[in-house]
């Protein structure tokens, strides 16, 4: 690195190179991560515990699927949810910038959707799959110092759902569900038996209420933990991906968060 004696059109007047020491051998591999539970319910706070021999500002507690992330890895990859260590979120302490100042060589995070944010790669709650937490003690990319937990856990759902088992085209149907893991953003598609409804657009969508104006509307449509939706004609000033009657074949629905 360098640092620099500059005037404020930004001409540099004089700079002086120095050195910043890599992590010290041994701190990232005797530190430790780990989960309070080896499985929890979809939308269920993620407690873990950490230690480590040298508190460093900014050292970070990411959540990964089990693929995603391991000890033989040199590098982690961004993680789907996280918070600071010694902070416990991701807004930091420090307003300017979201940076935590604070230290702290051994504690407990949690992790749920009080932080859900725009700096996270996914939204919360995180869907049923299994996963490990990785504490990384860089900030910035790559993030070659880290130490993940050797024990992977499971993120559970009792959630159900059912439809008609065939349909006439162009007739109207019913989808119940049971959901006792409900949150606001939860909706049901109808797709195409071979679409992955995480990658690919819904056929038709309804909010958990019946309609797509209720969707995420806390008012008229609050977390639903049972209950059925009909879907129908619909109303053409609504979202949609074909027009109905939806096209003959073999369909299947989903419940989405």
């Amino acid at each position: 690195k360098k640092v620099c004696l500059m005037y404020d059109d930004y001409a540099t007047i004089l700079c002086e190179e120095f050195t910043i020491n890599e992590l010290g051998t041994g701190i990232a591999s005797s530190s430790t991560v780990e989960t309070l539970e080896l499985s929890y319910e979809v939308n269920e706070t993620i407690s873990v515990d950490f230690t480590v021999p040298v508190a460093i500002q900014n050292t970070w507690i990411g959540v990964y699927n089990s693929s995603d992330a391991n000890n033989t890895m040199s590098s982690i990859p961004e993680p789907l949810a996280w918070v600071y260590a010694a902070c416990n979120n991701v807004a930091g302490d420090q307003t300017e910038n979201n940076d935590c100042a604070a230290t702290a060589s051994s504690g407990t995070v949690e992790i749920d959707g009080r932080f859900d944010a725009d700096r996270w790669t996914t939204g919360w709650p995180l869907l049923p799959d299994t996963y490990r937490v990785c504490l990384s003690f860089y900030n910035n990319d790559p993030y070659e110092e880290f130490i993940c937990s050797e024990d992977t856990f499971d993120i559970t759902t009792t959630a159900s759902i059912s439809g008609p088992s065939e349909v006439d085209f162009g007739s109207e149907f019913i989808v119940s569900y049971n959901n006792p893991d409900a949150v606001l953003s939860n909706w049901i598609g109808l797709y195409n038996v071979d679409s992955d409804p995480v990658e690919d657009d819904e056929l038709f969508w309804s909010s958990m209420c019946g309609s797509q104006e209720d969707w995420e509307n806390s008012t008229t449509c609050p977390p639903q933990a049972s209950g059925s939706v009909t879907f129908a004609g619909m109303d053409p000033d609504l979202e949609s991906e074909e027009q109905w009657p939806p096209s003959p074949g073999l369909k299947k629905v989903c419940l989405m968060y």
